[in-house]
This record gives C-alpha cells, sequence and structure tokens, in this order.
C-alpha cells in the first residue's frame, strides 16, 4: 500500500529504460517491511530544474542521479559533502529539512567491485578510462585518493577529459593525464596501461552494438572492466573475452554502491549481501523473459 506516509525516493535521468535500480530497491524495501518507494522519473535537460524543485516539496527523502545529469545536478543542490563536492559529481542526493544534499556512492563501489575481482596494488597500476562523466569523475578521484601510478583520461569533448585531469592534479595529486580523443592516442596509451575502464555509457541498452574501443586495440594481459551492466556482456567486454583478456561488468559496482545509497536514505546499515541477492535474481529474471520472446 503507497500513503501518504510512504516515503519516496526517485531515480533521475534520460533514458532509464535500462535501469534495474526501481526493481532492486523496491525489493529491498519489502523485504525489510519499510513504507518506501522508490520510481524512474525520465527527464529532458531543460524539465531537470522543475523536477527537482517538485521533488523538494514533496514526500521525498532523497534520489539517485544517472546519465547524463551526475554533473548538472549540482547546480541545483543545497549542500555537498565532502567527497562530492571535491569530485564534482553526484549519484545520491539525501532530503534533509528541505535541503538537497548530494553524496556520491559510485567511486567507492567501483574501487569496492575492482578489489573483490582482483587483489592488486593501485600503486603499480595504470589505468585507461573512457569518457570524463560524473561517473568517470568518481572512479577516476577513487584511484587517485587511492595511490594509482597513473590515470590516463580520454572522451571525445576534450574540454571534459582536461577539466576532470586538472581538478585530479590539483585537488588530489599530480595522478592523471590527459589524452586527446584520436585512433593514435588511443593505441599508444593503451600500450602503457593494465587496466582500461569503460565510463562512458556506450554500449549500454539498447546501443549494445556499440563499443568505445576498437577490438584490434584491446591486448590479453589488460584487464577490462565495463561499468554498464545492461548489457551484462557489452561489446567491449566480448571483444575482450575474444582477445583473452579478463573482464568484469558494473553488476558489482551498481550493487555497492546502491547498498551505500540505501543508508543514506534510511540509516540502515548497508544491505550489500541482500541487494546482490535481489539483483541477481532480477538478472535470471530479465533472461527467463528474453528466452521466450
Amino acid at each position: 500500500m503507497i500513503t501518504v506516509n510512504t516515503k519516496l525516493i526517485g531515480l533521475l535521468g534520460y533514458p532509464l529504460k535500462q535501469t534495474f535500480s526501481p526493481q532492486m530497491h523496491n525489493e529491498i524495501f519489502r523485504k525489510l517491511k519499510l513504507d518506501y518507494l522508490y520510481f524512474p522519473i525520465e527527464v529532458e535537460d531543460d524539465k531537470l530544474e522543475i523536477v527537482v524543485e517538485g521533488i523538494r516539496n514533496m514526500n521525498f527523502v532523497g534520489f539517485n542521479v544517472t546519465k547524463p545529469y551526475k554533473i548538472k545536478i549540482l547546480n541545483y543542490l543545497d549542500e555537498l559533502d565532502a567527497l562530492a563536492e571535491k569530485i564534482g559529481s553526484v549519484n545520491t542526493v539525501v532530503i534533509k529539512d528541505s535541503k538537497l544534499i548530494g553524496h556520491n556512492t559510485d567511486g567507492k563501489g567501483f574501487i569496492q567491485a575492482l578489489f573483490d575481482k582482483i587483489n592488486i596494488d593501485l600503486s603499480k597500476n595504470t589505468f585507461f578510462i573512457i569518457g570524463a562523466g560524473g561517473a568517470s569523475r568518481a572512479i577516476s578521484f577513487a584511484l587517485a585518493s587511492k595511490g594509482a601510478k597513473k590515470i590516463y583520461i580520454l572522451d571525445k569533448f576534450h574540454e571534459a577529459s582536461l577539466s576532470l585531469v586538472n581538478d585530479i592534479n590539483n585537488k588530489i595529486g599530480e595522478y592523471a593525464e590527459f589524452i586527446p580523443f584520436s585512433e593514435r592516442f588511443i593505441a599508444q596509451y593503451i600500450d602503457k596501461s593494465n587496466i582500461l575502464v569503460n565510463a562512458s555509457g556506450v554500449g549500454m541498452y539498447p546501443n549494445i552494438e556499440k563499443t568505445p574501443i576498437k577490438k584490434e586495440y584491446l591486448k590479453k594481459n589488460l584487464f577490462i572492466c565495463d561499468i554498464i551492466y545492461n548489457p551484462l556482456k557489452t561489446k567491449l567486454l566480448l571483444d575482450a573475452e575474444e582477445k583473452g583478456c579478463k573482464t568484469i561488468n558494473g553488476s558489482e559496482m551498481a550493487i555497492y554502491q546502491g547498498a551505500k545509497a540505501f543508508s543514506l536514505w534510511t540509516g540502515l546499515k548497508e544491505p550489500v549481501g541482500m541487494m546482490r541477492n535481489v539483483f541477481y535474481k532480477i538478472i535470471a529474471g530479465k533472461k527467463s523473459i528474453l528466452s521466450n520472446l
């Protein structure tokens, strides 16, 4: 039952057909008998401010932010926690006393997912990151703060990648390097890297035939991270597997960042195990639906 006492949580972005977040969070709320409702709010760019002001005046305890608004949302918030302010990107907003407070759980979620998959010393590894949007900012700052050896950042919008590199180097230390968006530089700097991260969103459902990097640039000793989780295996990951690369998709990052957001909204402990079970149950259901089409 949804009542006047039901606490609301939204997901702001565009498009949102690819997301599992509403189903994941609502199943957790049901299991824990919490009177919360999480739902997607597709909003176009020119309506974002209006929607945020509406949320401020309704029974919302917070909301998530996804592509393409993780940076733009900062214009409409009242406060940022220290990490989100440093990153310059927000994926989780908590509403307290009508104040909208921005947080970022993406970077911590990525680091936890990475360490679960491979036992590495970040100070001995060089990262090649594709994309310089909100998710990339969180991941890049998290890697720099943990002492990654080097972080190469590439984006088709040179201003975005250059800005991110400068922010990291000014706020954390000289960890990042700007890479021009050209085939020559892509090949050159991938060869210098150990771990490639696709944080661009290229290859996400429904554009599953796309990849941010040509297969010919991938090499066997390169570890490939794609933060997309729908589909579970993007074209980039399929290409990487053909090349003999080890890979990880965005599932565990989504679980960890979602659990952290849940805790911020409810004040309860992060339900990582429960959220993981629910997430993969959803995945199994999606596969079942697709197989019957």
